[in-house]
């Protein structure tokens, strides 16, 4: 199987996964933090999506971000730019409520461009090195994209996606327990 269509049937899967995770939650479940110093499903999912566009637009594509482009900073209640990176306890506390459908809206206009890029990249395109960094103000970010290829990009991506769904299908769990 080509890179392509492999990248995108596992971003389908994870997509699949966090249908059945947000399934029949409420806007208060979404919002829900264990404890104080806890994130909640829609933070998680929201940082996650924010990850996607800042890869995709800002290291590789080097055009502005869905986030920003699309107000959708504006449309959530959040700033221009916030990424959920480092965010203080105060921070998590103000986290706006947001509902599914805001998660899936966001989230389904970055992977329409994930997707654009996917359907025409070539093969040789993920060896290529951007040396850009997706979140410059992130301490030691620099270091660690130094040489980092768009295939790498995409196997950090993957990894953080499916990472941040078992944080939210755990929060699910701690709410509901195994309701499937």
């Amino acid at each position: 199987m080509d890179t392509n269509p492999f990248i995108k049937q596992t971003l389908d899967h994870f997509e699949s996964r966090l249908d059945q995770t947000l399934r029949g939650l409420t806007n208060e479940e979404l919002a829900w933090r264990p404890n104080a110093e806890a994130n909640s499903i829609a933070f998680v999912i929201w940082h996650t999506t924010r990850v996607e566009d800042r890869f995709m637009q800002k290291m590789v594509r080097e055009t502005e971000e869905v986030w920003t482009g699309g107000g959708w900073y504006s449309r959530l209640g959040l700033d221009e730019g916030d990424t959920g990176v480092d965010f203080s306890v105060d921070r998590l506390a103000s986290f706006p409520a947001l509902s599914v459908e805001n998660l899936r809206d966001y989230l389904d206009a970055v992977r329409a461009e994930t997707n654009a890029y996917l359907d025409a990249a070539a093969p040789a395109g993920f060896d290529l090195v951007p040396d850009r960094n997706p979140f410059p103000e992130v301490p030691g970010a620099d270091e660690y994209f130094e040489g980092c290829t768009i295939a790498r990009m995409f196997l950090i991506l993957i990894g953080e996606h499916f990472q941040h769904l078992g944080h939210a299908a755990y929060i699910r769990g701690l709410q509901r327990g195994m309701d499937g």
